[in-house]
């Protein structure tokens, strides 16, 4: 296939594929479950912290769930100064995205479609970014619209572009930052080199795990020439003078080290070496179709491999190696801890967002010379493999698009909203009561009638169930909380929902 018919190819893709994710990310946004950490972005972003909801309406006293969303909302009495203070009481997430989402919200309101669409417009940001990236590092359009087309249709990036969090974000600022730094290097000024600085700064500001970046970037710039090139001091000038941007930040993550520790507690829980390759295999999938295939997995995992090989045998060393810094070094830090001390880091696809980019790249080169091939074979296979690819993206699109709970929203924190608002919800008169997670109640009480009564406490206090004309319900107690009903308060608990013996939602009955 001639250079011409591959880059019209290429070009037509891009479109068809574009269009496709241009549908996928903007319709149903406010489908899914509107999730624990989307309800603590909106929390934070208005200048509420986790300590004033629970010292507000954790008090024992009914309110109703329109008055607990009021915290998903933005008032008047809250500025700039207390989102500022809501975010650094949580430092594990820089600010950038969340002032954006602060902003956007001020303009296009706090719904849950009007969250979600930041997300969705930056995710669209990605394409020209990638395209970018490939030009610089492959000198060819082919496939800069080639990896445009593998992108756009890629349901990892289509699902998180309908989450109100930073990945999308994080993933515009790898894409920008790469591609400055391969521009600063090869015209050596200093305006592209302030560039990258800012970029740098842009990511850092984005998520903590863009320091990996910037690491790639370093061995990139150390090993892909002589050591004593031109390019590596202005490199370390510019990646410092990032850093240095970043100290106001760092700051308030050292001094809130042991709690950001105690958050993310989460991704050290140990899992055996056979779950985590699974997991990883897994991970290879929803780069590509988003669907769980078993051992079939593992053709992806090929396809990876294989792609990166092919990069590294038919490219000099100046463009393979970012690609295999990009992904190595943040699949190796996560990766090689979670091997030695236990942990589920690696297995956390939103962590290992530079490495699914560095895949896409790789698999974006493959295609796109294979179509421009010599051998009609290896043409044919190419066509075969893109055709492949894009019917995977579209089927994993379209069974994601219809669900309500899918794997980014945490089928284990999120999977029970619409079940138990739906009992409440048809219920006569409910009055709901728990002691459960209050971001988690908080969450649950959008999809609630904004008239339900809701009883909610702080553990390890227990209220006085009140008399109530109507169905009491206990959601998700505490097991103490649940035998003073029931010995000391003279209630029966009868159960009317449980999901994996870990959620319950128990009607409180007379005795």
């Amino acid at each position: 296939m001639a250079f011409k018919e591959t880059f019209k190819l290429a070009a037509r893709l891009h479109r068809n594929c574009v269009g496709s994710r241009h549908l996928f990310r903007f319709v149903h946004l406010d489908r899914k479950v509107y999730w624990h950490d989307e309800t603590l972005t909106s929390l934070r972003i208005f200048g509420y912290t986790e300590t004033e909801l629970v010292q507000q309406v954790f008090d024992g006293e009914i309110i109703t769930a329109e008055q607990l969303q009021q915290f998903q909302q933005p008032s008047p009495e809250r500025n700039l100064s207390d989102t500022m203070t809501a975010l650094a009481g949580n430092a594990e997430h820089p600010p950038l995205y969340y002032l954006m989402a602060r902003l956007w919200a001020s303009w296009f309101g706090s719904s849950v479609a009007a969250m979600r669409s930041l997300t969705a417009v930056i995710s669209v940001l990605a394409l020209p970014c990638i395209y970018w990236l490939c030009l610089e590092l492959f000198g060819s359009a082919p496939v800069g619209l080639m990896a445009m087309a593998v992108t756009a249709i890629s349901p990892f990036h289509v699902l998180y572009a309908q989450e109100a969090r930073e990945y999308s974000l994080w993933t515009v600022t790898i894409l920008l930052s790469s591609a400055a730094l391969l521009r600063a290097v090869r015209l050596g000024n200093t305006i592209n080199w302030a560039f990258y600085a800012v970029t740098v700064a842009l990511g850092l500001y984005t998520h903590l795990l863009a320091v990996l970046v910037s690491v790639s970037h370093g061995i990139y710039v150390l090993l892909s020439k002589n050591p004593f090139d031109k390019a590596l001091k202005p490199y370390l000038v510019a990646s410092i003078a990032g850093i240095l941007s970043f100290t106001p930040w760092i700051i308030i993550v050292v001094s809130g080290f042991f709690k950001i520790h105690d958050i993310t507690a989460g991704s050290r829980r140990d899992l055996t070496l056979s779950s985590l390759i699974d997991k990883w295999f897994l991970n290879f999938n929803r780069i590509f179709l988003d669907h769980e295939q078993g051992s079939l997995n593992i053709l992806f995992v090929i396809l990876a491999v294989y792609s990166l090989y092919f990069l590294c045998r038919k490219t000099p060393r100046s463009v393979w190696l970012l690609v295999i810094s990009l992904t190595g070094v943040t699949a190796l830090t996560l990766l090689l801890p979670d091997v030695i001390m236990g942990g589920r880091r690696s297995t956390l696809m939103r962590y290992v967002t530079p490495c699914c980019l560095g895949i896409q790249l790789a698999v974006s080169y493959l295609i796109a010379t294979q179509l421009n091939a010599k051998k009609v074979y290896q043409q044919r296979i190419a066509k075969a493999l893109l055709a492949l690819i894009i019917t995977l993206g579209l089927i994993g699109n379209s069974i994601g698009a219809q669900a309500e709970v899918w794997w980014t929203k945490s089928r284990a924190r999120s999977g029970h909203y619409l079940p138990v608002a739906d009992i409440l919800n048809e219920s006569n008169r409910p009055l709901l009561i728990s002691d459960a997670d209050p971001i988690a109640l908080l969450a649950m009480s959008r999809y609630l009638q904004p008239d339900t009564p809701m009883l909610l406490v702080f553990p390890p206090e227990i209220p006085q169930v009140p008399a109530y004309n109507g169905e009491r319900f206990l959601f998700d107690a505490s097991p103490r909380f649940r035998e003073v009903l029931q010995a000391e308060q003279g209630f029966t608990l009868e159960s009317v929902y449980a999901r994996d013996e870990v959620i319950h939602l128990w009607e409180i009955v007379e005795k």
